[in-house]
């Protein structure tokens, strides 16, 4: 197979050709997806390095379980992945601190595709309803730091309160969303997909 080009193979025959132990079939999918799949997770995580690792474990996955294999449609087989994967990482406490503040920031234009743009609104839904219900103080200063891009410092000074003040504040505002956004997050990342991992 060496020389050709990453065109001149259907998805579905280099899943055949993987599925004999063909490295050359393994790196031409890897380089023919890996970005869409690493988009698709940073979407959510806005983990650079986290998003490369779950790249990295679904291919040693695929090349592992190569002989067992029924994929018939790959991209939507590697998104399920991914997203089985993200599921995996977000309940594993691993997040990072300001996850969900970042979360809650995404934007239309951000997102790669469809499906994304109707996770995204129901997301931005829960987010918003966690906002609303935030301790009037405690909100103030979450929308000032998400919405107003102010820092710890500024925040404190345009409230006339300490910098600790603020750092508690928004670790409870961060606390509460994650605790509303958490389940549902989940939910959206499993539930319309079949799981491809056994």
């Amino acid at each position: 197979m060496r020389g050709n080009s990453n065109n001149t193979y259907s998805d579905l025959e280099l899943i055949t050709m993987l599925k004999r132990g063909d490295m050359d079939a393994f790196d031409i999918l890897y380089t023919r997806h890996w970005s869409a799949m690493y988009q698709s997770a940073y979407y959510l995580l806005r983990d650079q390095s986290a998003c490369m690792d779950i790249v990295q474990d679904i291919f040693a996955w695929l090349w592992e379980k190569r002989d067992q294999l029924d994929i018939q449609t790959v991209p939507s087989y590697l998104r399920t992945a991914v997203k089985f994967k993200v599921a995996n990482y977000i309940r594993s406490g691993n997040i990072r601190e300001d996850f969900y503040e970042e979360l809650s920031k995404l934007t239309i234009a951000t997102l790669p595709g469809p499906q994304e743009l109707l996770e995204l609104t129901d997301l931005k839904t829960i987010i918003q309803q966690a906002v609303t219900g935030l301790p009037e103080k405690c909100r103030e200063i979450f929308l000032l730091s998400r919405d107003g891009q102010l820092s710890n410092q500024q925040i404190a000074e345009v409230l006339n309160i300490s910098v600790k003040t603020v750092e508690a504040q928004k670790t409870i505002a961060l606390k509460r969303i994650r605790a509303a956004v958490e389940p549902h997050l989940l939910a959206l990342l499993i539930i319309p997909f079949v799981t491809c991992y056994h």
